[in-house]
């Protein structure tokens, strides 16, 4: 079976599940004292702490070595039931495959625009069906492979009718669920218009799911915050025009996760709810905790102000909505500075930070719930399952969410190296203290 799509609203990312393995209750690393190992409580329980006990498994990247072991941008991981990792480098546009020991079985495709090549590889899952499914932006579809790497065949998505423009999670069918899309509208005169943002009107957030056969359908609306009020900022120059909207700190972001009996795992409010979202797009149970928000204080106001100001030194860079980066000269990277300093100098701010920051799924269907810290802290991960138990929290500056879960407690990061290449770690939990399934009474 498919292991589940694992959605962050930040920007480290959760892909695909496989087991919670394992967490001690006197285990070593950071995050706490006693814990209760082995039992979990209702929804409504105080918090209490887990200890995961993990060794390192294997690392791979290099700066200089087979091309293999050499990433530029690695946009997604996926492990497969045996523990063989399989590694997207979009830069380099091909799929690396590991065992579960670290050492390189394969390479899949390469960069180009013929069949079975890839130009701007986004996302990847393993199906049901045991093929392996390869979103590529560029060429606008999806490429499917065998998990040995033979080309089997491309779905393309018509832009006319709407794409995905990210892939926030995968279904076992190869479909794609996604809350920004991309549209090409033609006109009369031969020109083309192209947008890209979120799906839906002023009032709604839709998730829609893009099907291998070109479908779209709109699988749940949520909630969507009033737009933010005052004015943008808006630059423009060398053939380059873009407007900036105004901004609102800790709006509630959209997070959603395909569970595997089929439903969606829905946050989009203010509030510690976990929505449980049917295929027909009904809100069947929510799973809440007596979290309360965080009021927003003046201090909180200025330090996510100063936080989002130390970032504008970064370079700005873009790429098509359709595919292809876009070169900005130095001029405009100054004015697009000068522009996101204005509207983060004038933003505004909700009244409440929403509790819940990042969720992912595991392999058995277990819901990482990452909490919103204060500005520029993280906050605690709660366990917690569909049928409403509470298995416990991993403290900040212990173990974070991985990017992939694998099969007997593997776990792997996509990271960078002290040197600053790419890398991926994967590590191996601690198998001697299994998670209860009985609430704790």
């Amino acid at each position: 079976m498919i292991r589940p799509t694992s959605i962050r609203s930040t920007s480290r990312r959760c892909l695909p599940g496989a087991v919670l393995c394992l967490l001690a209750a006197c285990g070593g690393g950071a995050g706490g004292g006693a814990l209760p190992g082995g039992e979990s409580a209702d929804l409504d329980s105080p918090d209490f702490t887990l200890v995961p006990e993990w060794e390192p498994a294997w690392t791979v990247g290099a700066f200089d070595g087979e091309d293999w072991e050499i990433f530029g941008t690695v946009t997604d991981l996926v492990f497969n039931e045996t523990g063989d990792l399989f590694v997207l480098d979009e830069q380099a546009a091909h799929i690396v495959v590991f065992d579960r020991n670290g050492a390189h079985l394969r390479t899949i495709s390469r960069q180009g625009e013929g069949p079975g090549e890839l130009s701007e590889p986004r996302s990847m899952a393993l199906l049901a069906d045991g093929r392996l499914a390869v979103f590529d932006r560029s060429r606008r579809g999806i490429q499917f492979f065998t998990p040995e790497g033979e080309y089997l065949e491309s779905a393309p998505f018509d832009p006319e009718r709407g794409m995905p423009n990210l892939v926030r999670a995968w279904l076992s069918d190869g479909s794609i669920l996604t809350d920004i899309e991309t549209r090409m509208t033609g006109s009369a005169d031969g020109s083309m218009s192209i947008s890209t943002g979120p799906a839906g009107g002023e009032a709604e957030r839709p998730i829609l799911r893009y099907g291998p056969d070109g479908e779209r359908e709109v699988r749940y609306v949520a909630w969507d915050p009033p737009p933010p009020t005052g004015e943008g900022a808006s630059t423009g120059g060398g053939g380059f025009q873009f407007t900036m909207s105004a901004v609102r700190a800790f709006d509630p972001l959209l997070s959603f996760v395909p569970l595997p009996d089929g439903r969606l795992a829905v946050v989009d409010s203010v509030a510690y709810r976990i929505k449980l979202v049917d295929t027909t797009g009904t809100v069947e149970d929510a799973l809440e905790r007596p979290v309360a928000p965080i009021r927003v204080t003046n201090a909180i106001r200025d330090a996510e102000r100063e936080r989002r100001l130390a970032q504008l030194g970064q370079r700005l860079s873009f790429s098509s909505s359709l595919g292809g980066s876009i070169s900005l000269p130095g001029d405009f990277q100054e004015q697009m500075t000068a522009a996101r300093r204005t509207t983060i100098e004038e933003m505004t701010f909700a009244d409440e930070i929403p509790v819940i920051d990042a969720l992912a799924v595991d392999f058995e269907g277990r819901l990482w719930v990452e909490r919103t810290g204060l500005p520029g802290e993280e906050g605690p991960i709660d366990i917690v399952t569909p049928d409403a138990r509470y298995l416990g929290s991993i403290q900040p500056g212990g173990l974070r969410i991985p990017d992939a879960f694998g099969p007997d407690g593997l776990i792997a990061y996509a990271d960078a190296h002290d040197l600053g290449y790419p890398i991926v770690r994967v590590l191996q939990m601690a198998a001697d203290t299994q998670l209860e399934t009985e609430p704790r009474r």
